[in-house]
């Protein structure tokens, strides 16, 4: 049967240092990256929950897409995994699923702290409940209306219009399972439960799944701009200058060994406490492996101090490991940022699996 090429899409993320944007295709079982560029907001311009400056934002998106003579308008993007309730629930399991989404809207109080009519919800089937015969597992996903209208209001602004709009842990998970797919000797069939990392400049957020479901999610208030700060105190530099020399280059020749070496190893140490936290709150929950994406990932000082305190495997994957890349792509830009676009890819993919 002859199938029909997915349409573009721009895998776009909004997070409070910068807007990130990725667009994939593919041609011949083969990913190719046509688009992958950021800009960075003014501080303040969006939380660690919501977007403060819409114009700001807005501005952001149109700036990427006049300098990338980005022509594709569809775009996935993703809420702040704070901004979403994630729940598995157990469901007789001879509903069909009209019969599921209208035993989520009668009894939406048991599960949505919030009038059933006031949020978007979604949900997938599972598989059976073991404990409990006749019922399945249900995962269901809601937020408030006004966060999803919000960020389409601000991509619609800056002429994009929004098509999917997903929980970010899901995105990076969509990632981690493509990875696994094309690297079948790294991947782990342990029952343990996997980390993924997303280091931001402000914040860390660490999301795990076993066996593909979600089962803990949760933010800390840690991240890049600690070394940024530190580049500025050191060096006597504002914090643009700081910025970009942390991420091009300049910077004194002690920097490593005198800043990024201690940043890395109280990082870590940081690090291992939410994981700690983590399996303390989920006693029962082994750990298979931990995997760093996000600005942070990309210093090998930080996979090599975490290394050094756990009792598990610590990856840092390559998001576009084995895509080609399109002539236009900066690649000194890949070569810095690779690592900060790991939502924005994992949106991309989304072309793949509608």
């Amino acid at each position: 049967m002859l199938r029909l090429p997915s349409p573009p899409l721009l895998g776009l993320d909004i997070s409070p240092d910068a807007v990130k944007i990725v667009e994939i295709s593919q041609s011949r079982g083969k990913l190719r990256v046509e688009h992958a560029d950021s800009e960075a907001l003014p501080q303040g311009a969006v939380s660690d929950r919501d977007i403060q400056d819409a114009a700001a934002v807005s501005r952001a998106l149109r700036t990427i897409l006049e300098r990338s003579h980005i022509r594709t308008k569809a775009v996935a993007t993703a809420l702040p995994a704070n901004t979403a309730i994630v729940k598995v629930i157990s469901l007789p399991s001879d509903l069909d699923e009209v019969g599921i989404e209208e035993q989520i809207r009668f009894e939406g109080s048991q599960y949505i702290p919030y009038s059933i009519d006031a949020v978007n919800f979604d949900f997938a089937q599972l598989g059976p409940d073991t404990a409990r015969k006749g019922y399945s597992h249900v995962l269901l996903v809601a937020c408030k209306k006004e966060a999803v209208e919000d960020r389409a209001a601000v991509l619609e602004e800056a002429g994009l219009k929004p098509k999917i709009i997903d929980v970010k842990p899901f995105s990076l998970w969509l990632l981690h399972a493509h990875l696994a797919d094309a690297a079948p000797r790294e991947r782990h069939h342990s029952e343990g439960a996997v980390i993924l990392v997303e280091m931001g400049s402000i914040t860390t957020n660490i999301h795990v799944f076993q066996q593909g479901h979600p089962i803990y999610s949760r933010e800390h208030n840690f991240g890049l701009a600690r070394l940024i700060d530190e580049i500025q105190r050191r060096y006597g530099l504002d914090g643009n200058d700081a910025q970009r020399m942390e991420r091009f280059g300049g910077l004194p020749p002690e920097y490593e060994q005198d800043v990024l070496v201690p940043f890395a190893r109280s990082t870590a140490q940081e690090l291992f406490r939410s994981l700690d936290f983590f399996q303390a709150s989920m006693p029962d929950v082994s750990t298979d492996s931990v995997h760093l994406f996000g600005a942070g990932a990309k210093f090998p000082q930080l996979a090599e101090q975490l290394r050094r305190l756990v009792n598990f495997p610590v990856y840092v994957p390559d998001p576009f490991a084995g895509m080609e890349m399109a002539p236009q792509i900066s690649r000194r830009f890949m070569e810095t940022d690779r690592s900060s676009l790991a939502v924005a890819c994992g949106l991309a993919l989304r072309r793949m699996s509608v």
